[in-house]
């Protein structure tokens, strides 16, 4: 995924910013003093070249990578992702009159045979895979569509969010930390590591709800094609 797509702009340089206010403060405060920049054009240019080297190394690394981990914990490999649910016989979501025309058309198109509901029963844990394989492939068919690009780029954002708000509460701490005397920076440090550890806590939940809006557009654009 090119990080200047829509897709990179927003689902993954905006949570990365969100993540990085505390080290703008910090920078904007502290690294100037440290570094007895003087000029303001040179203080701008600097404080530009710092944000962007941030932005991108953050997004790289310390963003992504532990949100893709948090996402494996939380739908166990994608083998409990909410495209993967629906597709089972024993979820409710849809009927299984759907779940079979989506076999048929699955198999028409990909050569792939999905489990019957007694081969589900049988095997759970198999059929998931099998479903989550078949998944991909739905992906592919239908990934220029406008609302599940919209959809995702919207779950891409809650979850990378996550990992920002690890990284945001680290550099919340060290706000806190490195203002012992300046009381207005300790309140907005302490503001930002309360709003960080909040989503770090209830985000999974915001994460869900998004994974299964992306989830529904999906399977109805892929059937409605």
């Amino acid at each position: 995924m090119k990080i200047f797509s829509k897709y990179g702009i927003v689902a993954r340089i905006f949570p990365t910013i969100i993540g990085l206010i505390p080290l703008f403060i910090f920078q904007y405060f502290y690294l100037r003093n440290l570094l007895n920049v003087n000029s303001v054009w040179a203080a701008t240019i600097g404080n530009a070249s710092f944000s962007t080297i941030l932005i991108y190394t953050f997004n790289q690394y310390f963003v992504r990578i532990p949100s893709k981990i948090f996402e494996d914990w939380l739908f166990k490999k994608k083998l409990y992702f909410p495209t993967t649910n629906f597709l089972m016989y024993s979820d409710g979501e849809y009927s299984d009159e759907l779940k079979n025309n989506i076999r048929q058309k699955i198999r028409d198109e990909f050569s792939l045979k999905l489990p019957n509901k007694s081969e589900e029963k049988r095997d759970e844990k198999s059929a998931r895979k099998r479903i989550n394989e078949a998944n991909r492939l739905m992906i592919g068919k239908v990934q220029d569509g406008y609302l599940v690009l919209q959809h995702n780029i919207e779950y891409g954002f809650v979850r990378n969010l996550w990992g920002a708000s690890l990284v945001g509460s680290i550099g919340a701490l060290l706000l806190i930390s490195v203002s012992a005397h300046e009381g207005f920076l300790r309140i907005v440090g302490a503001i930002l590591a309360i709003a960080y550890c909040v989503y770090l806590a209830f985000g999974f939940l915001v994460i869900k709800y998004f994974g299964r809006a992306y989830a529904c557009k999906l399977i109805e654009e892929y059937v409605g094609r």
